[in-house]
């Protein structure tokens, strides 16, 4: 059973999803942990679900006092004895609801997370796997074996960079180990072949890598082929594993062959009566690269690269709106659709689309954020100012995304002739980033008119 994301899950579940994630950045973390834990009780599958949660205990368990903590703690020893027992019955689904029960009382527990990762690994859910091994490193980083243990997940998920940046990490702290040394020697063979930036190191060393033992030559084409062909094999056996056709699919389009991939697809489509949101956006985005790819053959400014690009604009757009009539409650696809509307000048479209996908946790704040700049371009300020300022209501971290939001509220501020709010706006970026847009050249530029 893969682990789903919120665009494979029922609405039930992504429901509950949506409604603990608002209450996670509320920092209403108990009733937070008892939605995402019936969401992921529903549907163990759910990773991201279970991430959120993870967050509201971690966050919880931050926030109380050491008296609390130590109470909470001992609280949870009613469930470590039944996750223990589920285990040991292999009742892998009970043995979940019982460690989340146990982390919901002490986020750093070892046997709750020691229970999820053995669980996790029977039900071949590798990301929570990782996570939860990622926790146990945290609380014993100089364990050897669950370092050698976290390094042989990533690897299976394919994570080379990861898995090598943790084996380094270990062989370096223990340079007389043979056996960790050699495990390290073997871990970063396989990403040289595997990491996503090889192409490039094969270009630097003249597109050609041999590995260690000086056997075959391993170009990145043979080393992708090599991928699809184990793949293939799978698939033979596994027939039904409608997952493994999409992976092959979108290899395919990584090597440019489209036609191949598109095969791969019908395929799926063809066999697998389960509506999945997720394999419809694979489409979409195998049928842009295709546009992209096109796009690349042709010379700058031409006209054909113009009329390909319009019609790449024209046709993601339909494609988009299909999958959001398709998907209903999936707002991805509804923002989607308003990003591609905004771009192609269609605002008053964009608008329905944003105040749609504004429901959405994920999508709120750049909803909010688009919608401002929606109506900037209908001349309507004071709706503008108003979906920036509770964008930035909810926004805590001064990332990118806050200096745009403040950025725009600055712009607002000095269309409508408010300067000196507009200046203050200018100023809290300059004081952060003076290379965010041209805030240099405005906050600069407003001294020396004072002066």
């Amino acid at each position: 059973m893969p682990e789903k994301d919120h665009n494979e899950v029922g609405l039930e579940v992504r429901q509950l999803w949506e409604k603990g994630y608002e209450n996670l950045e509320k920092k209403q973390y108990d009733y937070a942990m008892e939605l995402l834990s019936m969401a992921v009780d529903k549907e163990p599958a759910f990773f991201e679900c279970r991430m959120a949660l993870r967050a509201a205990q971690v966050k919880k368990h931050e926030a109380a006092g050491r008296l609390a903590k130590m109470a909470s703690a001992a609280s949870a020893a009613p469930s470590m004895a039944q996750a223990k027992l589920a285990l040991s019955n292999k009742n892998y689904f009970g043995a979940l609801v019982s460690a989340e029960k146990i982390l919901c009382a002490d986020p750093e527990n070892s046997v709750g997370h020691r229970v999820i990762v053995e669980s996790t690994k029977a039900l071949d859910f590798p990301h929570t796997v990782i996570s939860s091994l990622q926790m146990l490193k945290k609380a014993d980083p100089g364990n050897k074996s669950l370092t050698t243990e976290l390094a042989a997940a990533l690897e299976t998920l394919g994570d080379w960079d990861q898995a090598e940046q943790v084996m380094g990490q270990l062989a370096a702290v223990n340079p007389d180990d043979p056996f960790l040394q050699q495990t390290y020697k073997d871990t970063a063979a396989k990403a040289t072949i595997f990491r996503g930036n090889y192409e490039k190191k094969m270009n630097e060393r003249g597109a050609q890598e041999v590995s260690d033992d000086g056997g075959n030559v391993l170009t990145v084409e043979e080393a992708m082929d090599e991928k699809i062909f184990i793949l293939e094999e799978r698939l033979q056996n596994e027939p039904e594993n409608y997952k493994l056709g999409v992976d092959i699919a979108k290899l395919c389009v990584e090597q440019k062959d489209f036609k191949r991939a598109f095969e791969y697809y019908e395929w799926v489509e063809d066999n697998n009566q389960a509506g999945d949101s997720s394999l419809d956006r694979a489409i979409g985005d195998a049928y842009e690269a295709r546009f992209d790819h096109e796009i690349k053959q042709c010379p700058e400014g031409s006209q054909e690269r113009n009329e390909i690009m319009q019609e790449r604009d024209r046709f993601m757009l339909e494609n988009c709106r299909q999958r959001a009539e398709k998907f209903p409650t999936m707002l991805e696809f509804r923002f989607e659709m308003g990003e591609r509307l905004f771009k192609l000048g269609d605002v008053s479209e964009a608008i329905k689309a944003f105040q749609r996908s504004q429901n959405s946790p994920k999508h709120k704040l750049e909803s909010l954020n688009l919608l401002g700049q929606c109506f900037m371009q209908k001349g309507m300020h004071d709706m503008a100012l108003s979906q920036f300022e509770k964008a930035l209501s909810e926004k805590g971290v001064f990332d990118e995304q806050k200096k745009e939001l403040i950025y725009n509220l600055g712009q607002v501020n000095e269309q409508l002739g408010r300067l000196e709010d507009a200046a203050l706006h200018y100023k809290s970026i300059y004081e952060v980033d003076i290379a965010f847009r041209d805030v240099a050249e405005k906050v600069e530029g407003g001294y020396s008119a004072e002066a």
